[in-house]
């Protein structure tokens, strides 16, 4: 990916309108029960956890080259994920093609496959061709982690809600009573092979629009939510909103981060394990910056630009200005934040429950 103009030019027209930060009491994190027992089990950085065939971050510990063996070996890591730990609640797709001479795949995961329209999560898995060894860990193996933790945990939920009984659930179902479904699209082929432009960079992205746009799926896309460049856990940069259309839904997941850092039962200090755990956490969004919303373009060039071109609504959780290890050697594992990656996998996991909740009959 690549910035789309100066910052400095950008940050003249940063006009601030300051929302008072509401703090309410109540710890409020859907199936929190779950995530206190799988989460730091799922993404873990501890050297004996590779020996876990839980983990879903280590296995992206390697070069994965469009076409190369350490790709195909990410490929075979994701799709057996949700063939066999996740069995039978997602229908998986891959979308093999060639373009530059080189062997591009794109895997889609489809949760609901009848829902009336669906909400797209995203990450590039692919990594740089140079510098030489880069094994993308912002870039973006953290996010990737977070992806297959929160299809984990989709999974549980529908998982639940199709053993029990309707009449027997507490609530209205979730994930099998929304209109909405969940896909979970890993581009391949985002990095430049080359040099980065509209014809060599997003190869995944563009052909997978292009498939969209033909077949009708586009116009059953509800939103993109696209993840890049997470995990540094650098004190800077934040996560900014991007685009006026996605303003609301970026104030719901700051809200949820508001929630998983802010937010307590009664003023006690006895707190959950997993509420003690966030709660040491930075803040990574700010409502209040509002550079970017009345730009009507994009400041970063990534998977999404094909996918907003077509109309598609898009949630951009990426870092600006980007983490100092950006396409260098050192994006590497010695370099990634565990605690940050799992903080994002929360954020996903509860936005994606929100979404759904909001949409059931």
């Amino acid at each position: 990916m690549k910035y789309g103009l100066p910052l400095g030019i950008i940050g003249l027209a940063y006009s601030v309108v300051l929302f008072g930060a509401q703090k309410t009491f109540g710890w409020e994190l859907s199936y929190e029960e779950y995530h206190a027992a799988h989460l730091t089990e799922a993404i873990n950085l501890d050297e004996d956890s590779d020996k876990n065939p839980k983990n879903l971050l280590l296995p992206f510990n390697r070069t994965r080259i469009p076409g190369s063996e350490g790709s195909r070996e990410t490929q075979q890591f994701i799709i057996e994920h949700f063939n066999k730990t996740l069995a039978g609640q997602w229908a998986v797709e891959t979308q093999p093609f060639k373009e530059n001479g080189y062997y591009f795949n794109n895997l889609i995961m489809t949760l609901q496959n009848n829902a009336t329209e669906h909400l797209v999560l995203a990450a590039h898995y692919d990594t740089k061709i140079a510098p030489t060894g880069m094994v993308g860990a912002i870039d973006s193996a953290a996010s990737c982690a977070a992806l297959l933790y929160t299809a984990q945990f989709l999974t549980h939920i529908a998982s639940h809600e199709r053993t029990l009984e309707f009449d027997k659930l507490a609530s209205v179902p979730v994930v099998t009573g929304s209109t909405l479904g969940v896909k979970i699209v890993f581009f391949d082929g985002e990095e430049a092979i080359e040099e980065w432009g509209p014809e060599d960079s997003i190869y995944g992205a563009r052909h997978l629009a292009a498939q969209w746009l033909a077949d009708g799926t586009m116009t059953r896309i509800r939103m993109l939510l696209l993840m890049d460049l997470l995990g540094s856990g650098e004190e800077e940069p934040m996560v900014p909103s991007y685009y006026s259309e996605t303003h609301q839904e970026y104030q719901l997941l700051n809200r949820i981060e508001d929630d998983l850092l802010f937010r307590r039962g009664d003023g006690s200090i006895a707190e959950s394990q997993l509420a003690a755990q966030v709660a040491r956490q930075r803040k990574r969004l700010d409502p209040t910056d509002y550079r970017f919303l009345g730009l009507g373009h994009s400041v970063v060039g990534d998977d999404h630009t094909p996918f907003l071109a077509a109309g598609v609504p898009v949630l951009h959780a990426i870092p600006l200005p980007f983490p100092s290890t950006w396409h260098t050697v050192e994006d590497d594992f010695r370099h990634l934040d565990a605690t940050e990656t799992r903080h994002w996998a929360l954020l996903v996991c509860e936005f994606v429950v929100q979404s759904l909740r909001s949409r059931t009959e």
